[in-house]
């Protein structure tokens, strides 16, 4: 009798304790799961970084939100600069920004699905960084790369007791860290990223900060970029995506523009190669897009970014402005095509050559400075 009682009392002490980390995990909620599932900003009162599931926010806000938008822009942390309202300028639809940290063109053809099952969009535009060939699924463990079940289509029970079951570690973490510290609000209520803190630290110290963020591996970078060029692993699965993407967009009415965006030659050692050349040659054979990437003074300016993989809203701007024919800088955005891109692509192997042996001559290249033209920050 007492062993039955003993079991018993453990069972119920088990079960208040699995009560006990539910209710942790659902009323500080160190994630943000439970607060974004109605996707309304106005209804979040902490502030949203990347330690957050902002694939839930994002996906959840589409769901609830659709109403409020024309067209979306989806892509990684690059695609975050741009702003909806500068988007805008483009056709005069109303953009959302869904951009997220580390996209690939899987999470692209994921989020294409669903925004045309959910959102009946007019447009969508892709922003690719080049990074995104490196791979196709980052850590599910980590709810930074998360990809939420609303987009898999995977069970939303399961996750929402994955999330009630989390280490209550995290939930002690994360409410002391709400009491005791002053955060950034990293999102703004139309998706794009908030740039201000670099902005202040470009008034304080422009020269340190650039030499610290942008600069502080360019030497490796370089000796990697023009001594051990590297085929990225995903080259071939990227494409067929896209494919998918472009297919998806067709069968569906829904306006597809791509846009490879401006790097930072530093960054570009994670994937410039010959392959990846290739990779552009054919991409243009599946669609159209715009390539602001390439050896042009802008993405040889350490000055138009905030660190090697990011660039200010200036830059971003240019993007669009380009595109509309409302501004330029020599070299900056190219419109290639299936007839075109041979050109462009022999055009950047040419650039990347005649740098590859100012390297090799030199130990390094020479960049642009932040009182050339090229610094859109201060031109």
């Amino acid at each position: 009798m007492k062993f039955k009682k003993w079991n018993i009392a453990f069972l119920g002490l088990v079960f208040a304790v699995l009560i006990a980390v539910a209710c942790a995990n659902y009323f500080v909620d160190p994630f943000g799961y439970f607060a974004f599932q109605s996707g309304d900003y106005d209804k979040i009162d902490f502030p949203v970084d990347t330690t957050y599931m902002q694939r839930e926010l994002k996906l959840e806000h589409v769901l609830h939100f659709s109403d409020n938008y024309d067209a979306y822009l989806l892509g990684g942390s690059k695609a975050g600069t741009y702003r909806p309202e500068k988007l805008q300028e483009l056709d005069g639809y109303r953009y959302y920004n869904l951009y997220e940290t580390g996209g690939s063109f899987y999470e692209y053809y994921l989020e294409t699905k669903f925004l045309i099952e959910n959102a009946s969009p007019k447009k969508i535009i892709i922003n690719i960084s080049g990074g995104e060939v490196r791979f196709l699924l980052r850590d599910q463990k980590d709810v930074t790369y998360k990809l939420p079940a609303v987009l898999t289509g995977e069970s939303k029970l399961l996750e929402i007791f994955d999330f009630l079951s989390k280490d209550i570690g995290e939930s002690f973490s994360r409410l002391k860290e709400r009491l005791t510290e002053t955060k950034y609000y990293e999102l703004t209520s139309t998706g794009e990223r908030n740039l201000s803190r670099y902005y202040e630290r470009v008034e304080k110290d422009w020269e340190s900060f650039t030499q610290k963020y942008v600069l502080a591996d360019f030497d490796a970078h370089m000796k990697t970029l023009f001594t051990k060029p590297r085929r990225a692993a995903y080259l071939d699965e990227s494409l067929e995506y896209l494919r998918q993407i472009k297919n998806m967009c067709d069968q569906n009415g829904v306006e597809l523009m791509v846009l490879v965006s401006p790097s930072f030659i530093g960054e570009m050692s994670e994937h410039e190669s010959t392959y990846y050349r290739e990779f552009l040659v054919d991409m243009a054979l599946i669609t159209d897009y715009w390539d602001f990437s390439g050896y042009h003074d802008i993405d040889m300016n350490p000055y138009n970014f905030y660190n090697e993989g990011h660039f200010y809203y200036e830059i971003a701007d240019l993007v669009i402005d380009t595109i509309n024919g409302t501004d330029s800088y020599p070299g900056f955005g190219v419109y290639v095509t299936k007839d075109n891109v041979i050109e462009h692509v022999e055009q950047r192997a040419a650039d990347y050559e005649r740098l590859q042996q100012e390297y090799l001559e030199t130990g390094t290249i020479q960049l642009q400075g932040m009182e050339d033209a090229s610094c859109l920050l201060k031109n």
